[in-house]
C-alpha cells in the first residue's frame, strides 16, 4: 500500500507552504519533486517523515494515520536524506553507516549479526565498502553523499526520500548519485531542481509551485513547455533525446533582454 497525503497542508508564522497537496507514493518507484525555491519540497518531505506536522489534512501509511506511529516503528520503515547533513566528529565512514541501525536497536541490546550484515550490504550498495575506515573529513562532496544514502539504506527502509541529494555536486556525481537511487527496489521520493535529471531517473514526477502540486504523473505529462513556462517563468522546448531515449527541456533566452555586449 502506498504513503498518502489527503489535503495537507502546513504553515509557519503566518505564511503557507505547503497547501492543501494530495499525492499517492506507490511502492517501488522513483518520484522526483519539482518546483523552483519556496516551491514546499523541501517542507513536504519532512511532512511525509513526521519532522513537521500538518496543520490541515492527514498524511497515511498503509492507510494508518502518520500520527498514529510510533516514532520508532516509523523511522524502522522511512529514511531521510537531507540536503547538506555534515558533522566535524571524528568520525569513520563505519561510524556514520552503523548509525542507520539505531531504530533497530534497544538501549540493552548489543550490536548483532543482522545489524552487521545490514550496514555491510549497505556499504555495498553504494560502492563504499573499501573505504569504511576512512575519515569523513577526508571524502569528496560525492563520496558524502553516498555515505549520508548508506546510512539510510542501513535503516532498511521500505521508503527513502532525499532533499535535493545532487545539490552541490559536479556532473559525474550527480550522475552517479542518480543512478545508484533508481537501482534502488526501495520506494524514492526526492527533491530536486534539475528538470532534465528528473526526467531521465524519475519514474512519476510532482511539480509544484507556491506550496501547490500544478502537475504529477509521468515526465511527459509533467514537462510541457506550458507548465515549465507558468511554474518557471522561461520558455522551453521539450522534446526526446535521441541519446537516451528520455525528455529534454531546452531552455529559450528571453527576447525582451538585451544580448551580450561585445568581446573584449
Amino acid at each position: 500500500m502506498p504513503i498518502e497525503a489527503h489535503e495537507v497542508s502546513w504553515s509557519t508564522a503566518g505564511r503557507l507552504i505547503v497547501d492543501r497537496v494530495s499525492l499517492a507514493l506507490q511502492p517501488g518507484q522513483t518520484v522526483g519533486l519539482l518546483g523552483p525555491n519556496g516551491a514546499g519540497k523541501s517542507s513536504l518531505l519532512r511532512l511525509l517523515c513526521g519532522l513537521r506536522r500538518a496543520s490541515a489534512g492527514v498524511i497515511t501509511f498503509d492507510e494508518v494515520p502518520l500520527t498514529r506511529l510510533k516514532r520508532r516503528d516509523l523511522a524502522r520503515r522511512l529514511a531521510l536524506v537531507e540536503q547538506s547533513a555534515t558533522t566535524d566528529a571524528d568520525i569513520t565512514v563505519l561510524d556514520v553507516v552503523r548509525l542507520g541501525r539505531t531504530p533497530w536497536r534497544s538501549l540493552l541490546a548489543g550490536w548483532r549479526g543482522e545489524d552487521s550484515a545490514a550496514v555491510e550490504q549497505a556499504l555495498a550498495r553504494v560502492a563504499m565498502s573499501e573505504r569504511r575506515h576512512q575519515q569523513w573529513h577526508t571524502l569528496s562532496g560525492g563520496e558524502r553523499q553516498r555515505v549520508h544514502i548508506a546510512r539510510a539504506l542501513a535503516q532498511q527502509p521500505g521508503e527513502l526520500l532525499l532533499d535535493e541529494p545532487t545539490n552541490h555536486l559536479d556532473i559525474q556525481h550527480q550522475l552517479d548519485i542518480l543512478a545508484l537511487i533508481r537501482r534502488l527496489e526501495t520506494t524514492c521520493v526526492m527533491a530536486l531542481h534539475d528538470l532534465n535529471l528528473a526526467a531521465m531517473f524519475c519514474d512519476q514526477l510532482v511539480l509544484m509551485k507556491a506550496g501547490r502540486v500544478v502537475a504529477a504523473g509521468e515526465p511527459a505529462s509533467v514537462l510541457t513547455p506550458q507548465r515549465i513556462h507558468e511554474v518557471y517563468g522561461v520558455a522551453a522546448v521539450v522534446e526526446r533525446s535521441p541519446h537516451h531515449g528520455c525528455l529534454q527541456v531546452h531552455y529559450l533566452p528571453r527576447t525582451d533582454r538585451p544580448g551580450p555586449g561585445p568581446e573584449r
